[in-house]
């Protein structure tokens, strides 16, 4: 479990392994030869910016619905924690480079790599991230052509060619503790009291 830079520390995380990846493939190298050319901000943000050659966007957080209902956590000194809320982050990838093959390229070369590292845990993530022992897994996540369109619109942008990417589970510590007596003795069905 993580902190609440959480949020900051997928984007990099995501970063760092597609950067690894891709200064070892010399084609994708070519089109993108730093990892400066690799952005966390908007495509709207990046339209000016020539020197950047792929935006990884997180354009929309959601709660998983899925664990919602998790049970407390040991906190400090005999309390319970509440237990962490647990977000999906979703990404729009967009490649910047100029003509449309290097667009396929590079699209290509991110699907390749989030595919083969799916899961994403320990060297793979950074920050507090690192130390926590989660594990991250990252979708290509299928949305209609009009939830895209809609995103585009937005950030008022003619649609580009780019894909959505859903990373499941982050979780954000909380914060709020509750000191919980301990049971120290039970009564049966009867009534009667045991130790």
């Amino acid at each position: 479990m993580g902190d609440y830079t959480v949020l900051a520390e997928v984007g990099e995380s995501l970063l760092s392994v597609l950067w690894e990846e891709i200064q070892i493939d010399p084609q994708v190298n070519s089109l993108i030869d730093n990892e400066n050319r690799i952005s966390l901000d908007s495509p709207f943000d990046l339209q000016d910016n020539d020197s950047v050659k792929l935006s990884i966007y997180l354009y929309r957080i959601t709660e998983n619905a899925t664990t919602k209902n998790l049970v407390p956590v040991q906190g400090n000194g005999g309390q319970l924690r509440k237990a962490p809320l647990t977000l999906d982050l979703h990404y729009l990838v967009t490649p910047l480079v100029g003509t449309v093959g290097d667009q396929q390229i590079i699209l290509g070369k991110v699907m390749q790599v989030l595919y083969d590292r799916s899961i994403l845990q320990g060297a793979d993530l950074t920050g507090s991230l690192a130390a926590s022992g989660d594990q991250l897994r990252v979708i290509l996540n299928p949305v209609a052509l009009e939830e895209t369109t809609r995103v585009w619109q937005a950030m008022e942008m003619s649609y580009r060619l780019s894909l959505v990417y859903l990373v499941r589970v982050a979780m954000v510590d909380s914060l709020d503790e509750q000191f919980v007596q301990p049971v120290v003795n039970k009564r049966n069905q009867l009534g009667q009291r045991r130790a």
